[in-house]
């Protein structure tokens, strides 16, 4: 395992430990060794770079959900990530990169402590 699959492992331990988060989250599982044949078949489906990998689906303060791209170590985003992230910042969700599990972990409970959107 790379550094990062442990970090989002770490993460999804965390959220699954949680009850009132373990429904609304999931990770978005974009990275993929495959055949060129297979990759063709998997963006015809949908499948786009760039897109986070992790998501948060419930609605905070004036924020549709969170995304969070999830790095460790001197990892950096791609320019598609930082696209995805800004994009989805303008649509009104909460999209960050968190370096690491516990600053992962931190945002996900600073925006769950933001007032519940009516």
């Amino acid at each position: 395992m790379n550094p990062e699959q442990i970090e989002q492992i770490k993460l999804f331990d965390y959220i699954k430990s949680q009850p009132d988060l373990n429904l609304y989250c999931f990770s978005i599982a974009n990275e993929r060794k495959v055949t060129p044949q297979h990759g063709f078949i998997l963006q015809r489906m949908g499948l786009r770079a760039g897109v986070s990998d992790v998501f948060v689906a419930i609605p905070r303060d004036t924020f549709h959900g969170l995304f969070i791209e999830l790095k460790a170590g001197k990892n950096k985003m791609s320019p598609e990530q930082k696209k995805f992230l800004a994009d989805m910042t303008f649509q009104g969700y909460l999209a960050v990169c968190a370096v690491g599990y516990e600053a992962a972990r931190q945002i996900i409970e600073t925006y769950m402590a933001l007032e519940k959107s009516s």
